[in-house]
């Protein structure tokens, strides 16, 4: 496994399984929170937005990428359906594919402006030590949650490195709030995104969010405490005064979100806690887009908007993802 290059042939083949190991349908809050960056900054949107897109949306895909490739002794306990997945690919492969992306990212970032570049590779870097050494941050529980959650607040502080007076932000308090919560909102995601892998990432010895609340039920009390929290977020960004009242309308996921935490603890199997996190990338893309709607409820927002469902909808339908349903006992 560790030295093989895979044996899949065929260019369809080895596409369709390096998309399932980048997981597009994982990679869509990030990107959407860099557009609702753009949109709160009012930028127009040009090629150096449109390449930011393309750039915060890799970011997710290569840490999937090397998350595939690092997490051998994991997947042989939580998802062995991947491991097989992987030998078709090759493990070095993968790697190389890995790489690839981020000279692509960087490539691209170069055409927007310097700054851009250094914030990319900044991208780059966590991406990379989040799963592999020398750091290996997703080892360490509370760093590890703390990473995660630039996976959507460092794309929404990224727009102001496209914008031409992008320093203004740091007495925009209402740009600022924004991204706090993000990562705040985000760090609850990750919670629960350690969740269902809470019995093989403790057999595989792997130290987690889920696994150090010593058992799965708290583990999951834990998440859904937290994750019920940050879904009322809109009631403190509009009682201080950063955003207007309408905003109170992204409360509609309120409800969803409350089953999706009855969900956490009232079912505790495997194949329950990965349909349960399956559909809460439905749910976090929802949310996202309520908030891209209400700042700007624009033909391109709606657009944006609908191709995010549509690429969560297009893989699902596909198949073209390491943790399908069925692959999970």
């Amino acid at each position: 496994m560790n030295s093989s290059e895979g044996c899949t042939t065929s260019i369809p083949g080895r596409l369709a399984l390096f998309l399932s190991f980048a997981r597009p349908r994982t990679c869509l809050p990030g990107m959407l929170a860099f557009y609702l960056s753009c949109k709160l900054l009012e930028l127009p949107i040009d090629l150096d937005v449109l390449i930011g897109f393309a750039i915060t949306f890799l970011y997710s895909a290569v840490a999937n990428l090397f998350n595939a490739y690092s997490d051998i002794a994991e997947d042989n306990e939580n998802i062995p359906a991947r491991l097989y997945l992987l030998g078709l690919y090759g493990r070095r492969r993968l790697l190389r594919s890995a790489y690839a992306v981020c000279g692509v990212m960087l490539a691209s970032a170069a055409v927007v402006s310097g700054g851009f570049v250094l914030m990319t590779a900044i991208c780059i870097v966590i991406a990379h030590q989040y799963s592999l050494p020398p750091f290996r941050v997703k080892a360490r529980p509370v760093l590890s949650i703390s990473l995660f959650a630039l996976d959507v607040a460092f794309p929404f502080l990224m727009a102001p490195t496209v914008a031409e007076h992008g320093t203004a932000v740091l007495g925009n308090w209402q740009f600022i709030s924004m991204a706090v919560y993000l990562f705040v909102w985000f760090a609850a995601k990750g919670l629960v995104k350690n969740l269902p892998d809470y019995d093989g990432d403790r057999n595989a010895g792997l130290t987690t969010s889920a696994t150090i609340s010593g058992t799965r039920q708290r583990a999951a009390v834990v998440a859904s405490v937290a994750t019920a929290t940050v879904y009322l977020g809109p009631l403190l960004l509009v009682a201080t005064g950063q955003f207007a009242e309408k905003y109170l309308l992204a409360l509609v996921w309120f409800p969803v979100v409350c089953i999706q935490c009855a969900r956490m603890i009232l079912r505790d199997d495997s194949r329950s806690a990965n349909n349960m996190l399956r559909f809460d990338m439905v749910v976090s893309t929802g949310y996202l887009s309520t908030w891209i709607l209400l700042v700007d409820p624009s033909v391109s927002s709606i657009s944006v908007v609908a191709g995010s469902l549509m690429i969560i909808f297009l893989m699902d339908a596909l198949k073209l993802d390491t943790r399908k349903k069925e692959d999970i006992g």
